[in-house]
């Protein structure tokens, strides 16, 4: 009897210590008070890595058939999304993967509808699958679960989002919103005085995008929130920061959305810190090099800055777009905590892209490797390939628009199709 009682009490007392040590180790893990020292790895790639990373970017149609993945990209307008899709692009076709594409060949992108809204005439091209291993095309987010009726369980989910007042004022600039406001003779600050009254004769989504069908939100009106999927909340288009402020149903419908937002969104580029983004997702999602190496794309000549307004017209903007504001701000601290978590050196892996960057520019592209053109609706830069880079398939993906590699993924999604 005495022998059992003193196995007990020492099996409580193991107990008691496990208990205590796990409890202990949550708490310091948790609490700032005490920070984890990890050692940082340096990784810097000497010339002949480079070089090694740079023969891989060559070898853009040979795939080596490890760590493939499928990505769904959450695609904000003027947030370098352009770039990222880019990237999956090439990723793709390196690959063989599928295509999320609309069947019109004249449609590039769905949104403000997503890719469930097949019923309103927007077919996609058929994937022999019956599901998509990337999607690289302007459409709503509408959360994980519908999501994966349409793309495989276990799809990487990522973003990109920009301070709010930047990204209006160079979709403004890019779009013909300017020009809308031009024609007009409404100046952009006019229109920042009184957004509501102006979004609701101009720029809601069916006379915008004429789309009868279309939900009737304002296409200036928390656009990056929108694309995240806001339309699935009771915000109604135009609400400001003002009416968010005196309604706890608005704030409680926003705290839903920015938390599935967190919860769901694997990981979200910063476009103010984009090398830095793209040296971390590189890492996370464990890709090459080649995978990630990028030109700016689809740039506007002019590129418009908050810099160039007065903090009360910046104001004004925070208002009208309060919810991507907010937006901004939880992304934009949810990356600073990941960066302040890294076990390697963070510009060690930048300053290795970079150098990749300019080896790949030296073998593509002309010595002065911008030149202008008028878009679709403003002056843009265009990436201009010297003579080996016309000649080379890889040099030719790394600089494809946005109009002509969608055009290329619907012929090959085609052809897919019919070889099913």
């Amino acid at each position: 009897m005495y022998r059992t009682k003193r196995y007990t009490v020492l099996i409580c007392g193991l107990l008691f210590i496990i208990f205590a040590i796990v409890k202990f180790h949550k708490y310091i893990y948790e609490k700032e008070e005490f920070p984890i020292t990890i050692a940082i790895k340096q990784t810097v790639l000497n010339d002949e890595e480079i070089e090694s990373e740079f023969k891989s970017f060559l070898q853009c149609e040979k795939s080596t058939g490890e760590n493939i993945q499928n990505f769904y990209l959450i695609k904000s307008y003027k947030a370098a999304s352009t770039t990222l899709s880019n990237i999956l692009y090439r990723y793709g076709l390196k690959h063989g993967l599928t295509f999320v594409e609309p069947q019109d060949v004249n449609q590039n992108q769905i949104f403000p509808y997503s890719h469930l809204d097949t019923s309103l005439n927007r077919p996609l091209i058929p994937s022999c699958g019956k599901t998509y291993n990337l999607s690289t095309i302007h459409s709503r987010y509408e959360g994980k679960g519908l999501l994966e009726k349409t793309m495989p369980r276990g799809t990487r989910i990522f973003a990109s989002v920009r301070n709010p007042i930047n990204q209006l004022m160079s979709y403004m600039n890019y779009m013909d919103v300017a020009g809308t406001l031009k024609e007009k003779r409404i100046s952009f600050k006019d229109f920042i005085k009184n957004p509501l009254k102006i979004s609701r004769k101009y720029f809601d989504f069916p006379k915008y995008f004429k789309l009868a069908d279309s939900p009737r939100e304002y296409v200036t009106w928390n656009q990056q929130s929108q694309v995240f999927g806001l339309l699935d909340y009771k915000i109604p288009g135009g609400v400001g920061r003002k009416e968010i402020l005196q309604s706890s149903i608005y704030q409680q419908e926003i705290d839903k959305f920015l938390e599935r937002v967190d919860r769901e969104v694997e990981f979200v580029f910063i476009a103010e810190h984009f090398i830095e983004s793209m040296a971390i997702f590189r890492k996370m999602f464990q890709l090459d090099y080649s995978d990630v190496a990028y030109f700016q794309i689809n740039s506007a000549v002019k590129n418009n800055s908050k810099d160039e307004l007065t903090e009360q017209q910046q104001d004004l903007i925070i208002e009208w777009s309060y919810i991507d504001w907010l937006l901004y701000q939880r992304m934009l601290d949810k990356f600073e905590k990941l960066k302040s978590n890294l076990n390697y050196d963070l510009n060690s892996e930048i300053n290795n892209i970079e150098r990749l960057n300019s080896r790949i520019s030296k073998f593509c592209l002309k010595p002065n490797s911008y030149r202008i053109r008028q878009g679709r609706f403003c002056l843009v830069k265009v990436l201009d390939l010297n003579e080996v880079g016309k000649e080379n398939v890889c040099c030719q993906r790394i600089t494809e628009i946005e109009g002509a590699a969608n055009l290329n993924l619907k012929k090959l999604m085609k052809q897919k199709f019919l070889h099913c």
